[in-house]
């Protein structure tokens, strides 16, 4: 063998090697969530399993074939180690299959190989766009995406996550129009962000009241009907699609431009951070200190430094019988809104007599539903259509 072939099957041996062991470490890392540090993986690695399974299945083949023409123990290993990490990553997926079958949910396991269609995102855009009001000089707007049948549509407003500091109305685009395209007239609302000197937590929300008188006036001219109307957000979105929901049926609510908020009949959100002193004391060495910059942010400062306003951001202060129905759709193994204060929050309102049901993913950390296709996302859809549905809402 002359020294370019050397050369060659060198770089080959080291290609396959490092692909093997970094899919089989990111399968380990998701099968091991509760691990300090390694245990991150599965926020990044889990929403694609199907296609980390597909590629260690092809790697451990093409490991496989050279130990078979050269009979090298590193190709021996490389093929045990691969067939084991899609033994790994199969567990998991079918964990997740199942969990959401088990909740109504007809997975297609064909879809979540479109992880990385980023054309597909590119592509939505909205059908119109206005503006409901103005904070500090700056204008706020939300986005509508009209119902493709005729007929008075029932209304969906989403509201944005990003931990009350990033984020904007376009998040979960693709999603905003599969609601449309499924009957809703979907409006996405924008909302002023806090920051280290701006904090915003008892202004957003009647900022997302006056968003809701917005769509009580306007729904018509877009086919909606504003009478059949749900709230629907993701992480600090969540907080506020509930807490706006439950504070306009005990008459708290006050929208920042005046009028009265319509009611809402039901709220679907996606791992909400409902209890905010929980997520300033989170102690994931990773995502903790993220926790408490977001909640500092937004608050202003720690909870015993501010427990009133802690108090007033948590959504248990404002349950109460006529609440409308609440679905939660969670992580497992959330590393920065720690599922023990949804799974909290959910049995204080049911002893309020909230009628809530929580649906909880395996193995599925943060924003858990955030690439095309994925188990998460097709859980999300399917089951908030579901809910709607259920309750008069579609």
């Amino acid at each position: 063998m002359n020294a370019p072939a050397r050369v060659a099957a060198w770089l080959g041996r080291v290609g396959l090697t490092v692909a093997v062991l970094g899919l089989a470490a990111a399968v380990a890392g998701s099968l091991l969530p509760r691990v300090p540090v390694v245990g991150v993986a599965v926020g990044f690695v889990a929403p694609v399993l199907s296609v980390v399974v597909l590629a260690a299945a092809s790697a451990g083949l093409v490991a496989l074939v050279m130990w078979w023409l050269h009979r090298q123990r590193l190709f021996l290993a490389l093929t045990v180690i691969a067939a084991l990490t899609v033994a790994g990553g199969s567990f998991i997926v079918a964990r997740q299959v199942g969990a959401a079958s088990a909740a109504g949910v007809d997975v297609d396991l064909v879809e979540t190989l479109r992880v990385f269609d980023a054309a597909a995102v590119a592509a939505v855009t909205p059908d119109d766009t206005a503006v409901y009001t103005e904070f500090d000089d700056e204008p706020l707007a939300l986005d509508v995406y009209r119902p493709r049948r005729g007929g008075p549509a029932p209304v969906l407003v989403f509201i944005h996550g990003g931990g009350w500091v990033a984020g904007d109305r376009s998040a979960h685009r693709t999603d905003l129009r599969w609601f449309a395209d499924q009957g809703w007239l979907v409006v996405s609302v924008d909302y002023a962000l806090s920051s280290a000197d701006r904090h915003l937590w008892d202004v957003v929300p009647g900022q997302i009241g006056c968003a809701l008188t917005w769509v009580a006036a306007n729904a018509g001219r877009y086919g909606g009907d504003a009478s059949r109307l749900s709230l629907t957000g993701d992480s600090a979105g969540g907080n506020l699609a509930i807490n706006v929901a439950y504070a306009t049926a005990g008459g708290t609510l006050r929208p920042s431009c005046g009028g009265a908020p319509p009611r809402v009949g039901a709220v679907s959100v996606l791992y909400p951070a409902v209890d905010p002193a929980r997520v300033y004391a989170n102690t994931d060495p990773v995502f903790g200190q993220s926790g408490r910059d977001l909640a500092t942010a937004y608050i202003g400062g720690p909870p015993d430094q501010y427990p009133e306003r802690y108090a007033a951001v948590a959504s248990a202060t404002h349950l109460g019988p006529s609440a409308p129905p609440t679905l939660l759709v969670l992580g497992a193994v959330d590393h920065l809104v720690p599922i023990d204060g949804a799974l909290a929050f959910v049995d204080r309102a049911r002893d309020a007599g909230v009628g809530v049901e929580a649906v909880t993913i395996p193995y599925a950390d943060h924003v858990f539903d955030g690439r095309e296709g994925t188990i998460g996302q097709q859980t999300y859809r399917q089951l908030t259509a579901a809910w709607l549905r259920s309750h008069g809402q579609g």
